[in-house]
C-alpha cells in the first residue's frame, strides 16, 4: 500500500513538474508577445506622431502660403485702386485744364486760330466721311446780298465737292445757344447762296463739352467738337 501511494505521489509530482514547465513556456511566450505588441505600439505611436508633426508643418506652410497670397492680392488691389485713382485724377485734371484753357482762349480771342483752325481739314474729313474738304477758312464774313446792314460771320467753313461744314466756336454752350445757332443756320443760304446745292454739316466747337450738352447737340443734330487727348475731335460722331 505504501509503495502504491508513493508511486502516485511521484506521478503527481512529475505531472506537476510538467505543468509548471509548460506554464513557464506559455508565460515566456506571452511575455514575448506582449513585448512585441508594445514595440509595435511604440512604432505606431512614433509613426502617428511623425505624421501629425508633418501634417502640422504642411498646415503651417499652407497657412503661410495663403497669407502670402492674401497679401499679394491685397497689394494688387491697392495698386489697382491707386491706378484707378490716378487715372480718374488725370482725367479730371485734363477736363479742368480744357475748361480753363477754353476760358483763357476765348478771352484772348485765339481759340479758333490756336486750336480749331489747324484741325479744319481733318475735322471735315471725319464729318464728311465720303469726301475731303478742298477749302477751309476762318472768320468768314458776308454781307446780305439784299438786306443792307445785315452781316453773317462764320467761325470756320470747310468746303467739299458735295458737302459744307460750318463750325460755330463757343466758350460755353447750352441748349439755348444751340437753338440760337440753329436759327442762324436757317439763314445761311441767304448770305451764301452758292452753297445751297451742298449738304450742310453744322458743328459747334469748344475746348470742353459736358455730356448734357452733347445730348442736346444730338437732339439738334449738331456735331460737337471738343479737345481730345492731343487735338480737337468730333465727340458725337454717329450719334444722330
Amino acid at each position: 500500500m505504501d509503495m502504491l501511494i508513493e508511486e502516485r505521489v511521484i506521478n503527481v509530482e512529475a505531472a506537476l513538474a510538467r505543468f509548471m514547465e509548460q506554464t513557464s513556456m506559455i508565460l515566456a511566450a506571452i511575455h514575448e508577445d506582449i513585448a512585441e505588441i508594445r514595440a509595435s505600439n511604440a512604432r505606431t505611436d512614433r509613426q502617428l506622431l511623425e505624421m501629425q508633426q508633418q501634417a502640422e508643418k504642411d498646415r503651417q506652410r499652407a497657412d503661410a502660403d495663403r497669407q502670402r497670397a492674401d497679401g499679394d492680392r491685397q497689394r494688387a488691389d491697392g495698386d489697382r485702386q491707386r491706378a484707378d485713382g490716378d487715372r480718374q485724377q488725370a482725367e479730371k485734371d485734363r477736363k479742368d485744364f480744357n475748361k480753363r484753357l477754353a476760358e483763357i482762349s476765348d478771352s484772348m480771342g485765339t481759340l479758333i486760330e490756336d486750336m480749331v483752325a489747324p484741325c479744319g481739314f481733318q475735322l471735315a474729313r471725319t464729318i464728311f466721311a465720303t469726301e475731303e474738304a478742298q477749302t477751309c477758312a476762318i472768320r468768314l464774313k458776308r454781307k446780305h446780298p439784299a438786306l443792307s446792314g445785315e452781316m453773317m460771320e462764320l467761325d470756320l467753313l470747310a468746303l467739299g465737292p458735295t458737302k459744307v461744314m460750318v463750325v460755330e466756336v463757343k466758350r460755353r454752350l447750352d441748349a439755348g445757344r444751340a437753338s440760337e445757332y440753329r436759327q442762324k443756320l436757317a439763314r445761311l443760304f441767304e448770305f451764301f447762296p452758292e452753297l445751297a446745292d451742298k449738304t450742310l454739316c453744322p458743328a459747334v466747337a469748344s475746348v470742353y463739352l459736358d455730356p448734357s450738352v452733347i445730348a442736346c447737340l444730338n437732339r439738334e443734330r449738331l456735331h460737337g467738337i471738343a479737345m481730345g487727348d492731343e487735338v480737337m475731335e468730333v465727340v458725337n460722331l454717329g450719334q444722330f
